[in-house]
């Protein structure tokens, strides 16, 4: 056997191995129902994104992306009417992070936001991508509509015209979101 081919087969071993001892990440999100969502966030709030920009980490091993929003309406909690939050992966400079199924935004978006803020970070999207409801607007009427995530529960396909798909107009949405929450405070009254 030739050198080369003896160096090639050592350089394709040691590749091997590195690939076999590094850590890997991956996140797995369980599906949760809509009155989990709402339970499990310390606010929800209907926004739209003025500004994306992404940031390293501060071990500068991944990309994160710093969004600002503009409260439109709060629906639960209190918040400011500007607000930051983080997501997963983004770019800086030549350098693009990408996480499959993390969030993703741009300038202009409109969105009914679940946020769980813990500790003196930055809040982030209750869920993942579950925690990101996107709002149109109706062409005919101008209104505007609330469409919810795709969401599978394990096991389950998506539908093409599955009615839980269906937007819903935004004074439809935020009366659910209050129903969660006045059912939360009313079992929280019988317990005391």
């Amino acid at each position: 056997m030739s050198y080369t081919r003896r160096m090639r087969r050592s350089q394709v071993v040691v590749l091997l191995v590195a690939l076999a001892v590094m850590p890997t990440q991956a996140v797995t999100v369980a599906p949760l129902s809509f009155e989990e969502l709402v339970r499990h966030s310390s606010s929800v709030i209907y926004a739209r994104v003025t500004d994306v920009r992404g940031q390293w980490t501060d071990d500068r091993r991944r990309i994160d992306s710093l969004v600002t929003v503009t409260v439109i309406k709060g629906l639960k909690g209190t918040s400011a009417a500007e607000l930051t939050l983080t997501v997963p992966g983004g770019q800086v400079g030549r350098y693009r992070n990408l996480l499959p199924g993390a969030p993703s935004f741009a300038r202009g978006d409109l969105a009914v936001l679940f946020l769980t803020a813990r500790g003196p970070r930055l809040p982030v999207t209750t869920g993942f991508t579950q925690g990101i409801y996107r709002v149109t607007r109706d062409a005919s009427s101008g209104a505007a509509l609330v469409a919810p995530p795709v969401v599978e529960a394990a096991g389950q396909q998506s539908v093409r015209g599955d009615s839980r798909r269906k937007p819903v107009p935004m004074a439809t949405f935020e009366d659910a979101v209050r129903a969660v929450q006045d059912g939360i405070k009313a079992v929280e009254d019988r317990v005391r």
